[in-house]
């Protein structure tokens, strides 16, 4: 054991070591770094293990420091001093470390300690103090004749300061840095350093495995970037044929100095034509702009709530947006329970399931100032509580913009908490199980798409090959390369199937094992278009509904689909008359049987309930096979088959009176035998409506 222990330390010993480099360290035995010197009231001396700084100038701060770190930007570092404040002219008088300073002092930064134990932390840089902390008193730090630690640790855009072992301050809110270190002494204070470090480390940046160095962004061309006006935030269809914006200060803007949303569309070729002003009532007097499309197009999410006017703002907040038959209605406020957010700003995103509600908001029970929680949509369409998702995602500053993939697993949003190369970069992690709460380690999407500067949202299509980022006042486009889950897009129209005329009818999408209701969507009024996203592993059954229809359900299988695929199949409502024959999709028996599979009972309950809401309704159920096999086992099958269906119906309370069922075996085909599609389709289960 005590070998195996042994080795054990001796690997993480030597491991720790290769993930470090020890740049500089200096505990001043000797004046080996050349610390010496005296100019302009500044003398400075190594002597017996101590680094001595006397200013004697009159007014004037003096500095001295080292060029230690090649790039201080590029690698992470810690830099460490022990400091004791051995004359001062006055309980006021300062000192402190001086750190990341650019070799033309244009840019430092400095922690700064006083004689009367207080702190300040402040960034010089644009000719201008910047102070991350302004003096305050501090029970870390000691006074005269007191050893003070002070410590920086430096994590790409993060720094952390601990005052003797004990963190005072951190930030991700920096992304530049020099390699100069050193001290910094007031007039008239005589300061001793006891020992000064500076710890070299690789980048501390994740990198997300399928980062392609080679990629390059590309602006989209002036029908949608224009070249004077500024554009940001984009939003892309699920289908990627529509891309949504904001314009600011346009001339052709409903309000021209607010934002205005803006939509543009591909054309047969692919190209997305000249942008057009999506107007009122979604553009008000507000600042308008649009958080999430849903997969049917014909949802939208969008910030700030809107007056009943269609033209007066309402204050800050939430919307949804619905079709018409006349185009956009006026959006609808979105009601979240116990919402709370102390932050100036925030950020949404709707799931594609239109279950599901992201936001990142500043609570109480947070675990830095922005966080991104998740709210679940209830019965009364309002949405619950909201719900943290965890400290994997969350960090100690702003995490915000959360986009969810068409998967409903992968979490795109910006972060200042993860180290990365600017002031917001944008990262990725999956999500692990229904807790919401278990993700992977956050990975950043590389320094292509994130930059020195801000990048605050990106969107992605269901297919998930394209990714859309505002940056530098102008829409731009990249290949992803994250690969999420796939899914199948499905789409088609609604139709009434006596009329054959399109309809706009709520669509739902259920767990075909379970008849777990999964999503919805609606259908264009005017159109009667819809679609839905559904990801791999899971048998679905899907439907319009509206009142007075049955609808005829579909399914689909996606328990093995491998890549992005999409499903055209049109949605039918029958309306509820007698004479009515309707087809029961979602029924299924066992090759050659006749005992019902859990599956049917989705089927079964929608029939049920139909049956419980128009009660002197009578239907006949009626069982069909293909032409393989005897006729008379055809005929004994289907008939069984019927039985089946009328004996679970009956056993859920239908009185007999309004069921019958019979088989009708090879009699009635609807199909072509030839083929194994025309075979499945006469291999079903109907039911007509005698009486209504």
């Amino acid at each position: 054991m005590r070998l195996t222990f042994t080795l054990l330390t001796f690997l993480l010993v030597s491991a720790f070591g290769l993930a470090q480099n020890v740049k500089f360290n200096d505990t001043f035995d000797d004046d080996k770094n050349t610390w010496s010197s005296n100019s302009d009231g500044f003398v400075t001396s190594v002597n017996k293990g101590k680094l001595t700084m006397e200013n004697n100038h009159e007014k004037n701060s003096k500095w001295i420091w080292k060029a230690i770190v090649n790039d201080g930007t590029a690698t992470d570092f810690d830099v460490e001093a022990t400091l004791i404040l051995d004359k001062t002219p006055n309980e006021y008088a300062t000192y402190g470390l001086v750190w990341g300073m650019y070799s033309d002092n244009s840019d430092y930064r400095v922690v700064q300690l006083s004689a009367n134990k207080q702190l300040q932390i402040y960034h010089y840089y644009g000719s201008d103090f910047h102070y991350d902390k302004k003096w305050e008193p501090s029970k870390q730090v000691n006074g005269k004749d007191k050893k003070n630690k002070v410590k920086v640790e430096k994590r790409a855009n993060i720094y952390k300061v601990f005052i003797n072992d004990e963190l005072v301050f951190q930030t991700g809110n920096n992304s530049y840095y020099g390699g100069r270190f050193g001290f910094i002494v007031d007039a008239g204070v005589t300061l001793l350093a006891e020992d000064f470090k500076v710890i070299e480390y690789p980048s501390s940046i994740n990198v997300v495995k399928e980062f392609n160095s080679n990629l390059k962004m590309l602006k989209l061309p002036e029908t949608v970037s224009s070249t004077t006006i500024e554009e940001t935030n984009p939003v892309i269809s699920a289908d990627g044929n529509i891309l949504y914006f904001d314009r600011k200060n346009n001339p052709s803007n409903v309000e021209t100095d607010k934002d205005d949303i803006w939509y543009s569309v591909k054309d047969r070729n692919g190209k997305w034509e000249q942008a057009k002003n999506i107007g009122r009532p979604l553009n008000n007097k507000d600042y308008n702009f649009v958080i999430s499309s849903s997969p049917d197009n014909n949802t939208l999410l969008l910030g700030n709530k809107y007056a009943s006017d269609g033209v007066s703002p309402n204050g800050a907040g939430v919307s949804i947006a619905q079709k018409g038959l006349r185009g956009w209605e006026i959006p609808k406020d979105v009601v979240i329970e116990d919402y709370v957010n102390k932050n100036d700003y925030v950020g949404y995103f709707l799931s594609s399931d239109n279950k599901h509600l992201l936001m990142s908001v500043e609570r109480p029970e947070g675990y830095g100032l922005k966080d991104i929680f998740v709210s679940y949509v209830k019965e009364d369409g309002t949405f619950s509580k909201p719900k943290n998702l965890g400290n994997v995602v969350n960090s100690f500053e702003d995490e915000t913009n959360p986009f969810l993939a068409a998967d409903g697993k992968t979490l795109y949003f910006a972060s200042k908490g993860h180290p990365g190369y600017g002031y917001y970069d944008l990262f990725v992690s999956k999500r692990l199980d229904d807790s919401w709460t278990n993700w992977t380690k956050p990975e950043n999407l590389g320094n292509i798409i994130n930059s020195p500067g801000y990048e605050l949202s990106i969107f992605l299509s269901a297919k998930g090959d394209k990714a859309y980022v505002g940056r530098e006042q102008d829409i731009w486009e990249i290949d992803n390369t994250v690969k999420q889950d796939p899914v199948a897009l499905v789409k088609g129209k609604v139709y009434d199937s006596k009329t054959k005329k399109v309809m706009s009818a709520l669509i739902v999408y259920n767990a075909l094992k379970t008849n777990k209701e999964l999503g919805t969507a609606i259908s264009d009024p005017s159109t009667g278009s819809y679609s839905i996203v559904l990801p791999y592993g899971e048998k679905y059954s899907f439907m319009a509904e509206k009142e007075g229809y049955y609808a005829v359900t579909q399914n689909v299988d996606l328990s093995d689909l491998k890549e992005y695929k999409e499903i055209e199949v049109d949605l039918y409502l029958n309306p509820i008359e007698k004479g009515e024959i309707i087809r029961l999709n979602n029924i299924f028996f066992a090759s050659g049987k006749y005992e019902l599979l859990a599956e049917s009972y989705g089927e079964l309950d929608k029939l049920l309930q139909v049956l419980k809401s128009n009660s002197k309704m009578k239907i006949e159920i009626s069982g069909h096979t293909d032409a393989v096999g005897a006729d008379a086992d055809n005929l004994t099958l289907s008939n069984n088959r019927a039985n089946a269906v009328m004996n679970y119906l009956l056993g859920k309370g239908i009185a007999k009176d309004r069921l019958s069922a019979k088989g009708y075996g090879e009699t009635k085909f609807i199909a072509t035998n030839d083929t194994d599609e025309g075979k499945q389709l006469n291999r079903r289960v109907e039911f007509v409506i005698l009486e209504k």
